[in-house]
């Protein structure tokens, strides 16, 4: 075959190959039909900035794929808890009786949850708990899917890197006993450390932010910890920086996930609050995008937002959006009900690819992907390693 006759071939596969990936677009008409899916969040009080972000995320999410294979769009109905269990069962269930969702997603946390796992089987309609990661929000409910990372995990991996990778021998935790995903982070990551000879030199909880921390800082420091574990909210956070600056100490600090997220969406401190800190998180800045991420990137600038602008809420809540359209549109025929279906395809999900990594769910309704540990420096998460 002459040269010429070759480059000509390949011209006529590329533009084919243009023609039906694009066709495959035009082909995708507005049928005029909407399906009403549920948003449980904060979205007045103290965590307001949680479910702002986890809201940008989906509407993100949304310009990206706006609907569904069948031309259907999703409209979104979205209810504030105010992070707080009891309005969250309250939003459960106008969601389902009132409004007849499809589909709810949930951005509080565990604590919320947990309420919300405890009442859903009685309206069978699947929710996805975007950020909460305590092992027991699957537990109560067939119908409760958790997108984070297991704590049980979490835990795990911060002890063992702790322990196996920077040496240390002694940790000291400080936690807070009223919030079931900090209690159960201190509570694993102690019986990791003991379990590969660690010592946990003291474990403080903590029930008000009126604490006299420098007091208890001495305490922790006549024991030598070479690290401290700090599963707590920011509140309690710069208390101990600022504790810890005026007794002219500098240990290791090891954060829980989603703490410097907490601070970005938060103008009350200052953004290098948590400098030098190592956090457990989904993601970290410096890790390459998956294809489905480099869409997401080009859609946020098209938008006109800053990526300072995108937290890791943010980033849940465009990959919580992608995997509802993902399963939507495998449940345009089926003899089930949609919600029975949506569930179902759920946690038949295997490899599903979010922004940065690949996200599979087992038949409980758990998410298995990777986290990764990370330093933060001037308000960025930068990469040490990732675990699968």
């Amino acid at each position: 075959m002459k040269i010429s006759h070759l480059f000509l071939l390949l011209a006529m596969v590329a533009i084919f190959s243009w023609f039906m990936g694009h066709e495959s677009k035009l082909q995708i008409k507005p049928s005029g039909n909407a399906i009403k899916v549920g948003i449980i969040a904060p979205f007045s009080g103290e965590h307001i900035g949680k479910g702002k972000s986890g809201l940008q995320g989906i509407k993100i999410g949304q310009a990206l794929r706006p609907y569904l294979n069948n031309g259907d769009t999703v409209e979104l109905i979205m209810i504030d808890d105010q992070e707080i269990p009891k309005k969250s069962t309250q939003a459960l269930k106008v969601l389902v009786e009132e409004h007849k969702v499809a589909f709810i997603f949930v951005f509080s946390n565990s604590n919320c949850v947990t309420a919300i796992a405890k009442v859903a089987d009685q309206y069978k309609t699947p929710i996805l708990a975007v950020f909460a990661s305590h092992p027991d929000i699957t537990r109560y409910s067939s119908f409760v899917n958790q997108f984070n990372f297991d704590d049980t995990f979490q835990a795990s991996v911060a002890a063992l890197y702790v322990r196996d990778e920077l040496l240390l021998d002694k940790v000291a935790i400080v936690t807070q006993p009223e919030n079931v995903h900090f209690s159960y982070l201190a509570k694993k990551f102690a019986q990791q450390f003991k379990e590969v000879d660690g010592e946990i030199t003291d474990t403080i909880y903590l029930t008000t932010t009126k604490q006299d921390y420098i007091k208890i800082l001495e305490t922790l420091k006549s024991k030598d910890p070479e690290l401290l574990y700090l599963p707590l909210d920011i509140d309690y956070l710069f208390n101990i920086k600022t504790a810890l600056s005026k007794l002219n100490w500098y240990p290791a600090i090891m954060l829980s996930d989603g703490i410097l997220a907490n601070v970005k969406v938060q103008t009350e401190y200052p953004l290098n609050l948590l400098d030098g800190m190592l956090e457990i998180d989904a993601y970290s800045y410096n890790m390459d995008f998956t294809d489905f991420g480099e869409q997401l990137l080009k859609q946020v600038s098209l938008m006109g937002i800053g990526t300072q602008d995108i937290s890791l809420y943010s980033v849940l809540g465009m990959e919580g959006y992608a995997l509802l359209i993902h399963t939507m549109n495998q449940c345009l025929i089926s003899n089930n009900s949609r919600q029975a279906c949506i569930n179902n395809a759920i946690r038949s999900t295997q490899r599903f690819e979010g922004v940065k990594g690949l996200i599979s769910f087992d038949a409980t309704g758990k998410a298995h992907r990777s986290l990764t540990i990370n330093q933060i420096n001037n308000g960025q998460l930068d990469f040490i390693v990732q675990v699968y």
